[in-house]
């Protein structure tokens, strides 16, 4: 059983995901006067959908594209030290700040640390970045172990992931908020203010996002790549919340806890917090936010 991990990247060529681009929720919390009634809701999040897959493929190329359908990453032989990944160049334990760029004394990684609309992410932070060896993304050298585990024991099971983002640093987050406030601005008649509190339901301000910090990753099915809630339906999703926390992981962003989050509900986020905390906080049914409040 292969492990695909679809990417739109040459090697040495900066990330650019094809879900970075978030697909939005078909039921946001947008109280548009304009719109009315469910049918035309779903209408407005199909076109939208539409919209920014064409405009992914005109951004990205036609190499992109052929890219994202036959780059894999392949768990090879039961044996993990035996598991390899496809042939592409590998950068492994590179030091970097806020752009992944090398650098020195790089300090350990707080696991537990706080980032979301409340709590920015300190200018000075820096993280050690291991790339994912098909080179689609990088996350924190602190969680790649467990990530790969993870990873392997539900690929082992019969299950197929996509990794669809990983780290992104301050530029890339300012990147894309900006393109996903001109494009309501532009395709719903939004003023500037009322696209930024719609798409910040989703695409944090730079400094605010949990990419940032190399901890978080957005893992999808195979079989179904849209970051919505359908998601959750899928068999890999299931797997995946059921035994996160087993491996340090958190679902980061659940349902019925937005008001606490100032996230909208995300099945496919997930946030590597340590197994002491992630089988403390998934058991309790709570958040991180909820967490640090009471102290561990």
């Amino acid at each position: 059983m292969e492990t695909y991990f679809l990417h739109s990247k040459l090697p040495g060529q900066q990330e650019k995901s094809f879900f970075d681009r978030k697909q939005k929720n078909g039921n946001r919390k947008y109280n548009a006067e304009k719109e009315s009634g469910h049918t035309e809701k779903n209408s407005r999040y199909r076109e939208q959908q539409e919209y920014r897959l064409k405009r992914q493929c005109r951004l990205l190329g036609t190499a992109a594209v052929i890219l994202a359908g036959v780059s894999v990453f392949t768990f090879m032989g039961r044996n993990r030290s035996e598991r390899t990944f496809t042939n592409y160049p590998v950068m492994t334990g590179i030091h970097g700040g806020q752009s992944g760029q090398a650098g020195e004394n790089v300090q350990e990684t707080d696991l537990l640390i706080l980032v979301n609309k409340d709590h920015v992410l300190s200018e000075d932070y820096e993280v050690e970045l291991h790339w994912l060896r098909n080179g689609s993304c990088a996350v924190a050298e602190e969680m790649y172990q467990a990530l790969c585990d993870m990873l392997s024991d539900g690929t082992d099971e019969g299950f197929q992931f996509v990794v669809a983002s990983g780290y992104r640093d301050r530029e890339k987050q300012k990147q894309l908020l900006e393109e996903d406030i001109a494009a309501s601005m532009e395709r719903y008649g939004m003023s500037w203010q009322e696209a930024y509190d719609y798409e910040t339901r989703e695409t944090m301000p730079p400094g605010f996002s949990e990419h940032e910090t190399g901890l978080a990753v957005d893992i999808v099915s195979l079989n179904y790549q849209m970051l919505d809630e359908s998601q959750e339906r899928t068999e890999e999703n299931r797997w995946l919340r059921e035994n996160c926390s087993r491996y340090g992981f958190i679902l980061r962003y659940p349902r019925g806890k937005e008001d606490i989050t100032g996230i909208d509900y995300e099945a496919w986020h997930f946030r590597y917090v340590g197994v002491e905390a992630a089988e403390k906080i998934m058991g309790k049914g709570i958040t991180l936010e909820e967490y640090l409040s009471i102290g561990g």
